[in-house]
């Protein structure tokens, strides 16, 4: 056995009742799942008298049985463990007993290292048929091993900060998600995103009490989820996510443009170059006034503001949108709510799509409100949600929602 004492530390098998008898290669398996395996065959074998069943002394030897285990390998090649049990049969209680290893779980053939290493590489994101080909096991043994490991439940209380967000799950099927908003751990993932789902699950999962200590919601401006929410969340502040204010505005602003690029019939002019191909500067709410930079385009060296004035003198009811998007980017950003509700609040509509989006802003004002004046933000959901895109890219998408669940829980828990 000594020989082998090396290869056994190795391989990272802890049974010193393991007696190792011969290393060798061969091919297993039929057709096309015929492969070559590193094969080691050993004998686990130990000193046993006492029935652990009856607890009598009354165990004698009888016989062996082969099992073959998947365990890691030292190469890329599959590593089997041929490993013949000792049995023993209890004369007081006819049961026959079988030898066990920390190697394995009982009546399993995949030992515990293959099973820590299938949850470790799906935390990277890799698919299933890829840790399968790595580890050299089935693809349905690794969903087994990610079912028995990694199961999604919902949180079993709720936190004083929630954020809510939707994504796409499997098909075509949007989904709700849930997490806190001061530790970003997951609270609960629904199926769909139906006012009646959300509902029904809060109100059956949380008591009362669990519920009105909920203190804020950060949401887009999703009118839908407004209407449940002063009922399942009495003493919560709805809250609306400050960087989908600014991408209202921000749309409305570029629909301002194109609508003007529109007016141009030469598109040869400067005027139209600038809005067509340097709408980036439209955005930016400190265009640099004194250092000059080469604008591709316009094919000339002027400053970010010389480009806007350009577009400003022939259009100024244009550049009124644009002060109007400015004014209020920078009242929301410095937390200014007494100027920011001074726009709105004083805004003529225009004729321009900036009226449907000032519209949308004093419909959602107490939202709006509690933005201005709070440094809260659904940021760390739509992280979580660009972490769920790229895990199904990796995946190549997901069939099965409660398969899909889990390995979101399994990235975010």
């Amino acid at each position: 056995m000594s020989q082998f004492n090396t290869t056994l530390s190795m391989l990272g098998i802890p049974d010193s009742n393991i007696h190792v008898s011969e290393v060798y290669d061969e091919y297993r398996g039929k057709g096309s799942r015929r492969h070559k395996v590193h094969v080691i065959f050993g004998e686990l074998s130990y000193s046993l008298k006492r029935c652990p069943l009856c607890g009598i002394e009354a165990l004698h030897p009888n016989g062996h049985k082969l099992t073959h285990i998947h365990i890691n390998g030292a190469t890329e090649i599959p590593t089997i463990l041929d490993l013949n049990k000792q049995r023993w049969w209890c004369d007081n209680c006819s049961h026959s007993i079988m030898a066990t290893s920390p190697l394995v779980d009982r009546n399993h053939s995949i030992a515990k290292g293959i099973q820590s290493r299938v949850v470790k590489l799906a935390r990277l994101r890799l698919p299933n048929k890829q840790i399968a080909l790595i580890l050299g096991i089935s693809q349905a043994t690794v969903q087994r091993i990610l079912n028995d490991k990694v199961k999604y439940h919902a949180a079993r209380s709720l936190p004083t900060n929630l954020c809510f967000d939707e994504f796409r799950s499997t098909g075509n099927m949007m989904s709700f998600i849930c997490i806190d908003g001061d530790t970003h751990k997951l609270v609960s993932l629904l199926g769909d995103r139906l006012n009646k789902t959300i509902k029904d699950f809060f109100m059956s999962h949380y008591s009362l009490q669990d519920r009105q200590s909920v203190q804020t919601i950060t949401m887009d401006m999703n009118a839908a989820y407004q209407l449940f929410i002063p009922e399942v969340f009495p003493n919560a502040q709805i809250i609306i996510d400050r960087f989908h204010i600014v991408q209202l505005l921000g749309r409305a602003l570029d629909q301002a443009r194109i609508a003007t690029l529109k007016q141009i019939q030469d598109h040869h002019l400067r005027t139209y170059k600038v809005l067509k191909s340097q709408w980036r500067i439209f955005h930016k709410a400190d265009p640099d006034a004194a250092r000059s930079r080469y604008f591709f385009g316009l094919n000339e060296y002027m400053t970010e503001q010389n480009a806007l004035d350009i577009v400003f003198d022939e259009y100024p009811d244009f550049k009124q949108i644009y002060d109007l998007y400015i004014a209020l980017h920078n009242a929301l950003m410095s937390q200014d709510t007494r100027a920011f509700w001074r726009i709105i609040d004083t805004y003529r509509p225009t004729g321009s799509a900036m009226d449907t989006a000032i519209d949308t802003l004093k419909k959602n004002r107490s939202g709006v409100l509690a933005a201005t004046a709070s440094p809260r933000s659904n940021g760390p959901i739509e992280g979580i949600n660009r972490l769920i895109k790229s895990l199904k890219r990796s995946c190549f998408g997901f069939s099965n929602q409660t398969n899909f669940f889990n390995r979101i829980y399994q990235q975010t828990a």
